[in-house]
């Protein structure tokens, strides 16, 4: 799968050759770390990665990437597909992922696995973690609060965040907002866990008017 992505990735011209030979001698170093962690960690653009594997003409939907995986069956897939366009026709968008899990229909370990897997970023345990106001005013704490953002750690070059599924908009809006020079590297969390620590820290102190109405 690393070298489809791979691929795709020079031939979509959002990497070099040369780029995707040096990122898969650094792979080898380090085979615990995804292609697009190390290309972002060379100074590649996450979000355009992002942008080319979710829209990627040849590369399956997750939905599809999850029915081979036999965590669901076809049927529950259009089950869901149903819901989630009932739900855009009320104005109303809820991630694929995030319905199935909502609705029993996955595991949010299996989930997090595969998306990790089709859109080849890291994951990262928020167990035990306290958000930091300083560190959510990074990005702009009323942003983070509705986008569901936690900024992990900020210096001069690098900005981590945890999300609980990739967007290409997001992940464009986050970038647009870094001075130059400064990039940002993605991790994908359980919403679960997301949610967890947005509750602690400010739910109960009568913020949740940041978040959007579903």
């Amino acid at each position: 799968m690393v070298d489809k992505i791979g691929q795709i990735l020079v031939k979509k011209k959002v990497i070099t050759a040369w780029d995707l030979r040096e990122a898969m001698k650094r792979k080898k170093q380090e085979p615990k770390k995804y292609l697009g962690q190390i290309l972002s960690e060379m100074g590649l653009s996450q979000s355009k990665i992002v942008k080319c594997i979710y829209y990627g003409n040849k590369r399956k939907q997750l939905g599809q990437v999850l029915v081979e995986l036999n965590i669901i069956t076809a049927e529950q897939l259009q089950t869901i597909l149903l819901k989630q366009k009932d739900l855009k026709g009320k104005k109303e968008y809820m991630p694929l992922g995030t319905l199935m899990v909502k609705n029993g229909i996955i595991n949010e370990d299996d989930y997090l696995d595969a998306l990790s897997a089709h859109f080849s970023l890291p994951i990262v345990s928020l167990k035990g973690y306290k958000i930091d106001t300083s560190l959510q005013k990074a990005i702009g704490e009323g942003f983070a609060i509705n986008d569901r953002i936690i900024v992990l750690k900020n210096s001069p070059l690098e900005l981590t965040v945890a999300i609980a599924e990739p967007h290409p908009m997001l992940f464009e809006g986050l970038e647009k907002s870094m001075p130059e020079g400064k990039h940002i590297m993605f991790y994908i969390a359980k919403i679960t866990e997301i949610e967890r620590c947005f509750n602690e820290k400010y739910d109960h102190w009568g913020y949740s008017g940041f978040r959007k109405t579903r």
